[in-house]
């Protein structure tokens, strides 16, 4: 079964319009994830959410909630718009709260940031990934991807799959 769907985007200052390779790989593996789903509805985190085309994306692939969370005034702005746009904005939450302030675990946790930034924000990101979870972490360069795997494997994630394109990786981690 084909899942693809048409997302409209209009990124406005905000970043995200799916033509970037971290965007595409971080929409490839919400695909995977949300087919392991088998259908069942999931809940879901997009930390960073720019434009909200990956929060978009999950509403669309399955997920009965998505939190999305930024601390840009412009991208939130972008993002309630492109959400309406798409038909999601009862599904999407859109919050400017601080990740570490949201008391929920989901099954889904996507961060399209920069290594830098995953890197700091990696105890609160991990604290919001349920047991057995996965994790989509993109914004990476290559020369940083070992030193972004090595950190979450020390923290209990097991790397599934890396997609590399240009000087960008994607990863899909799971927590043991």
């Amino acid at each position: 079964m084909d899942r693809r769907q048409v997302i409209t985007i209009d990124p406005g200052m905000a970043f995200g319009t799916g033509t970037h390779a971290t965007t595409r790989g971080c929409l490839e593996f919400i695909e995977q994830v949300a087919a392991r789903f088998h259908g069942d509805s999931f809940t879901a985190l997009d930390v960073g959410a720019g434009s909200g085309i990956l929060s978009i994306g999950l509403a669309k692939l399955g997920a009965k909630e998505v939190w999305a969370l930024d601390n840009d005034p412009v991208a939130l702005q972008a993002a309630r718009k492109n959400l309406s746009a798409n038909g999601v904005e009862n599904i999407v939450h859109l919050s400017a709260t601080a990740l570490n302030r949201l008391r929920k675990s989901f099954p889904l946790v996507v961060a399209n940031l920069t290594a830098e930034t995953i890197l700091a924000l990696s105890k609160a990101l991990q604290k919001k990934v349920a047991p057995t979870g996965f994790l989509i972490l993109s914004g990476i360069l290559k020369t940083k991807a070992t030193l972004v795997i090595g950190h979450f494997a020390d923290q209990g994630f097991r790397l599934l799959r890396r997609k590399a394109e240009k000087e960008w990786v994607t990863l899909l981690l799971r927590r043991k």
